[in-house]
């Protein structure tokens, strides 16, 4: 059978159906094809190719517009898994695509009552339109894998909080470089350890106190948070864990 294969040049044959593939999914399928040698399934592929023929005919092509593979990411969240942003995008977009389709066979069917297309009819009808898991990701993740503040009314709380908090650290912050821009190596707030600090000249170490975090590559700047914000950095740090949490 290997030999008759290779005499038919078999593999060429898939590389250039898979070619046409409208996704890795299709591609996959036709790369991995094997003939059949029962009729009776041959003659249904067969029919199965003739109905896909008029619907293309009629139609062009289905849209299959956001059809990725997302077996695994089904698998591990039917196991209690949690899944990334990106995944649940991803998993979205396979919902559109399936309503999509289901939209595609039944415009078709209005606008074309006499069409006859059963084996076809039977796949669309397996499609199920999630349309509130899928508006519930679309509401919940922007497109660029951010959870929204309105995934929640928890999670805007806490955002919310957080911003309080951050607005009043910038506010300490500034008046610390006002008046004491000589201990500084510059007059700028920056982020160490998820801790807000500002850069201190090393030879005002003890003068200018604080928490050390970082110091720079020649060791004339320390990275050094301020003793009148460690409060409210701790606050934001608990916020942030309490943001987290409600994000996953």
């Amino acid at each position: 059978m290997d030999h008759a294969l290779r005499v038919l040049e078999y593999e060429k044959l898939r590389q250039q159906l898979a070619a046409h593939a409208a996704s890795s999914l299709g591609k996959d399928r036709a790369l991995t094809m094997q003939p059949d040698y029962s009729y009776d399934r041959v003659l249904a592929n067969l029919n199965v190719t003739k109905e896909a023929t008029e619907v293309v005919r009629l139609r062009d092509r289905l849209p299959l517009g956001g059809l990725t593979d997302v077996r695994a990411e089904v698998k591990r969240a039917a196991i209690g898994s949690v899944l990334s942003t990106s995944e649940l995008l991803a998993v979205a977009a396979v919902m559109y695509s399936g309503r999509q389709v289901k939209n595609f066979f039944e415009k078709l069917h209005e606008d074309n009552e006499d069409l006859r297309i059963p084996r076809l009819d039977e796949y669309a009808e397996r499609l199920t339109k999630l349309i509130e898991v899928e508006q519930s990701i679309r509401h919940a993740i922007d497109d660029q894998g951010t959870v929204q503040d309105s995934a929640s009314s928890q999670l805007r709380g806490l955002r919310t909080q957080l911003r309080s908090y951050e607005g009043s650290v910038r506010s300490r912050i500034d008046n610390i470089l006002r008046n004491n821009a000589k201990m500084l190596s510059d007059a700028i707030v920056t982020i160490r350890n998820d801790r807000y600090v500002v850069p201190v000249k090393q030879e005002y170490r003890q003068a200018f106190g604080g928490i050390v975090h970082d110091q720079s590559a020649s060791g004339q700047t320390l990275f050094i948070e301020p003793q009148a914000i460690v409060s409210i950095n701790n606050e934001i740090q608990e916020v942030r864990l309490k943001e987290r949490a409600e994000i996953d």
